[in-house]
């Protein structure tokens, strides 16, 4: 981890989508189910309602305080 933050490929690990799944999000191209927008707002310790609805910059996150319990394999 690089800084206290860490890569899209990690954190679209830790909330259980893809790289390019992320990018889409990103992007608003994507149509994302409620569930989703509470995981990555939780993943981001923040609240659904600040990722919708308020100006977010994505340079004030850091490193979640909980650790991922996951283990990434990208060929699986």
């Amino acid at each position: 981890m690089n800084g206290g933050r860490i890569n899209k490929t990690c954190f679209a690990a830790m909330v259980g989508i893809g790289r390019p799944q992320l990018n889409k999000i990103e992007k608003g191209t994507a149509n994302v189910r409620l569930s989703m927008v509470e995981e990555l707002a939780d993943a981001l310790e923040t609240t659904p309602e600040k990722l919708l609805f308020e100006q977010f910059d994505p340079t004030s996150i850091a490193i979640p305080r909980k650790a991922p319990d996951w283990q990434f394999d990208p060929y699986s």
